[in-house]
């Protein structure tokens, strides 16, 4: 690695640019609304509205109680470890998912001369620390029906890709890829260069997990968040899943490895993997709220996208230029999506009543 590479690397670590919330206000891709009145309709970030397990909430009451001495993850390595049947070894602790993805751009995105293959519009944390380290983008659009091209993308790999980027759920458009496809794809790209999914949205299908194929290809990482539905987006706690050389040299770019999850979240973490019903619960509710949008777009005749995560895409077309200042003048939060110039709206699953409010909101602004 030249200098000049090395003192990228240094100064996105030393700004903690490349974890969590800190990296992700950077680049637009959080919105901080924890401090807004509570008759704002928070659905802009993708956050469950029902909190998180009252399991989990008693088990960071008492983890509080040790709040004055540093964490130990091994307990919560070795759960996670045991809920997907993988070594322990294989487990690398993150807070959050973006810490994860931008580990792992760092460990196998950091070479100028190389590029990396993603999707468009996709999830940005990974693609943007490549760019950001110099690494070039290559950007495959979305199918007409908002799914990854895993066929262009393939096409699109070179012997200077240093790695490709997937996430399945996709975010910000919801749609999966075809199973059989995907795994396929990552069977064949794997020979060839590092592939890492993101599976952060996938509690809410039905589908195999790819974590079962990193146990012997260390050129598989798979990411998972606590954030989503397990509602513990508050307490930034991710992790990644590969092979454990992979994991020694994504940990390798940790300075203090083991401290950057607090004792609660720890215990939130511990907990949430011991009440499935509260996930089931949360999946179940947010098919009842992408029902009651559903309804009102298909009444309206507003084109949107079959949601698999705890959202909903729909166009624009018809609504003011200013669509996302009058949302927040009605005291709404959403994200609007420039997607190759036609203008997109990503809506966050509330409640199913609040979904219904934001479905009389949305009433009165289509011209």
């Amino acid at each position: 690695m030249n200098r000049r590479n090395w003192l990228k690397i240094s100064a996105l670590l030393t700004a903690g640019a490349y974890t969590g919330t800190a990296y992700a206000m950077q680049t637009g891709c959080y919105f901080p609304v924890s401090d807004l009145p509570k008759d704002w309709l928070r659905l802009g970030s993708n956050e469950n509205p029902y909190g998180c397990s009252p399991k989990v909430m008693e088990a960071m009451q008492t983890a509080l109680k040790e709040c004055n001495r540093y964490p130990n993850y091994d307990a919560l390595i070795q759960k996670i470890a045991a809920h997907h049947q993988v070594a322990a070894e294989q487990i690398c602790i993150t807070a959050g998912s973006s810490e994860a993805l931008a580990l792992a751009a760092i460990a196998f995105a950091r070479n100028p001369s190389q590029n990396i293959v993603t999707a468009k519009p996709t999830f940005n944390v990974f693609p943007d620390v490549a760019e950001r380290l110099g690494v070039t983008r290559i950007d495959i659009p979305l199918t007409a029906e908002k799914v990854i091209d895993l066929n262009k993308m393939a096409t699109a790999v070179n012997s200077q890709t240093a790695a490709v980027y997937v996430c399945n759920p996709n975010n910000p458009t919801g749609t999966k890829v075809e199973t059989d496809a995907l795994h396929n794809f990552v069977q064949e790209i794997a020979k060839r260069t590092v592939v890492v999914i993101d599976e952060v949205y996938h509690d809410f299908i039905n589908a195999p997990s790819l974590i079962p194929k990193t146990t012997a290809n260390p050129n598989l990482v798979v990411i998972r968040s606590f954030s989503k539905v397990y509602g513990l987006a508050g307490m930034r706690i991710g992790y990644a899943v590969a092979h454990a050389d992979t994991v020694k040299k994504m940990q390798a770019l940790i300075s203090r490895p083991g401290i950057t999850i607090s004792q609660a979240g720890v215990a939130a973490a511990m907990a949430a993997l011991d009440d499935p019903a509260f996930v089931q619960m949360s999946v179940t509710k947010n098919k009842e709220s992408q029902q009651v949008l559903y309804n009102y777009l298909n009444q309206a005749k507003i084109r949107y996208i079959p949601s698999y995560a705890n959202l909903v895409y729909f166009s624009l077309d018809g609504f003011a230029p200013t669509y996302l200042k009058d949302m927040q003048a009605r005291k709404v939060i959403v994200r609007e999506i420039d997607d190759y110039g036609q203008r997109w709206c990503r809506v966050s699953m509330g409640t199913p009543e609040e979904m219904q409010q934001f479905v009389e909101i949305l009433k009165t602004m289509r011209s």
